[in-house]
């Protein structure tokens, strides 16, 4: 006699990239976020601002008022929260109104909870009850959520990206300018799309470097992403 035992069925939520920009120029972006799961996923977007610093970074939630009115400096997610079926998946839009004279960072949190009465989900006790009965049960509480960063350019940024290649093992990109850059498709190859390590990315905020490790017989390519301008650089 053998016995199975009973897997009690999860939501299971991917959002993509984890980082998203909003180059300048641009006002808003699209985001999916999907449920792979067995189960319905009722999820909570929470939104926080980082504040960079030398030695680590400070998180605080986003002010929505200041002095009893709305601020228009914020970062806006809507909806903030959703409801999405096994296999399915939502569209949640980031929004950015305000002035945009420095760059600022944030991070969307994507959270699954358990849906409780008056949560603004919309379900009524019956609904609550026989979910948790049959999707969360067996003293499941804890769900997997992801956050993504959320980089706010400046409309007039200044871009001044130094390339370092006089060491022999390393490559060093610094960010001398006051807006986050981008590398893409970092990949070491021996030739062109051949004989390749797999690709990385990296991002570098303003004042500080990234340094690439450079491997013998092999060149080292990647795109520089410095706002809506790209170029593609091999070292």
């Amino acid at each position: 006699m053998t016995f199975s035992p009973v897997v009690p069925a999860t939501p299971v939520i991917g959002i993509g990239s984890m980082y998203d920009v909003l180059t300048p120029g641009m006002q808003s972006i699209t985001k999916r976020i999907y449920n792979t799961g067995d189960s319905t996923a009722f999820i909570r977007v929470e939104l926080l601002e980082i504040h960079p610093g030398k030695k680590e970074a400070q998180e605080t939630p986003q002010k929505e008022t200041i002095n009893n009115q709305l601020e228009k400096n914020r970062l806006i997610v809507t909806p903030l929260r959703l409801i999405i079926p096994p296999a399915g998946f939502q569209s949640v839009r980031i929004m950015w109104p305000g002035e945009r004279e420095k760059e600022r960072y944030f991070r969307v949190r994507f959270t699954p909870v358990m849906p409780e009465a008056d949560d603004s989900f919309g379900l009524n006790k019956q609904a609550i009850d026989e979910y948790r009965k049959n999707s969360l049960h067996a003293g499941l509480n804890v769900l997997t959520g992801y956050g993504t960063v959320v980089i706010v350019q400046p409309d007039s940024p200044t871009f001044k990206t130094v390339m370092d290649n006089s060491s022999a093992g390393v490559l060093t990109v610094k960010n001398n300018g006051d807006t986050t850059i981008s590398l893409e498709d970092i990949r070491h190859c021996k030739s062109i799309d051949t004989d390749c390590s797999p690709v990385t990315r990296e991002f570098i905020l303003p004042g500080r470097s990234v340094s690439l490790d450079k491997k013998i017989g092999y060149k080292t390519n990647f795109t520089l992403i410095e706002g809506n301008n790209k170029r593609t650089l091999t070292f």
